[in-house]
């Protein structure tokens, strides 16, 4: 046409192609879900073994640990209560199981006793003379509800007796203070099953061997205040 512009006809643009489709997930045929279940199931087993076998090993580590602390602790204890000259042992009569063990015996092979059968009476804490102590068969049964039992020469000169007197004043509720005359030294002290036996009044040692067994038999019993 006269005086007309010619219209050019645009291209339209290229579109990128899209994604293509992703292959469809052919399906698993029984076997293999079986397959898949089962190793499901192995894995879960193996680590449930493997969770019983480290537990089992950190348990068994702290019960290591913990054998080796006491055992340290007890020979640190021992000692302290053996650093001057005080002797420690464990020594006890043997004891009957069940009620069997409160009949009390004629008397007892270890001197000044720490544990046997005993009188099914027991004493509470006291200062005590030759006139008024308990037997020995009831001492033992308070040595079985935590009591300690401090043992000494009759007679013992008066300095020797204050010192002692001092060192249990404040275990009044926990000891029993009682004349022997079968001693070889000076002052003995058993708990059940435990023993420390000196030829001098000595404080520090009395003390640690208190403080670490009173309260501490096989049968916990209330100290009442004496």
């Amino acid at each position: 046409m006269a005086g007309g512009k010619k219209q050019t006809r645009r291209t339209p643009a290229k579109r990128p192609p899209g994604p293509k489709p992703a292959p469809a997930t052919p399906k698993k045929t029984q076997a293999q879900r079986l397959e898949e279940a089962r190793r499901a199931r192995a894995r879960k087993s193996r680590n449930i073994r493997l969770g019983i076998a480290g537990g089992a090993v950190l348990v068994a580590g702290l019960l290591v640990a913990n054998t080796l602390g006491n055992k340290s602790d007890t020979n640190a204890l021992r000692r302290r209560l053996t650093a001057g000259t005080c002797t420690f042992d464990t020594r006890s009569d043997r004891t009957s199981a069940g009620t069997a063990k409160h009949v009390a015996p004629a008397g007892y092979e270890v001197d000044p006793p720490a544990g046997g059968n005993h009188d099914p009476v027991a004493p509470g804490a006291g200062t005590f003379t030759e006139a008024t102590a308990p037997s020995d068969q009831r001492i033992v049964h308070a040595l079985e509800h935590g009591y300690i039992a401090v043992w000494h020469q009759p007679g013992l000169d008066e300095a020797a007796m204050a010192t002692l007197t001092n060192a249990v004043d404040a275990y009044r509720r926990d000891v029993l203070v009682v004349p022997r005359a079968s001693l070889s030294g000076q002052v003995a002290l058993t708990a059940w099953g435990e023993r420390l036996l000196c030829p001098t009044v000595e404080t520090g040692p009395i003390q640690e061997f208190i403080d670490a067994y009173a309260n501490k038999g096989p049968e916990r019993i209330e100290h009442p205040p004496v």
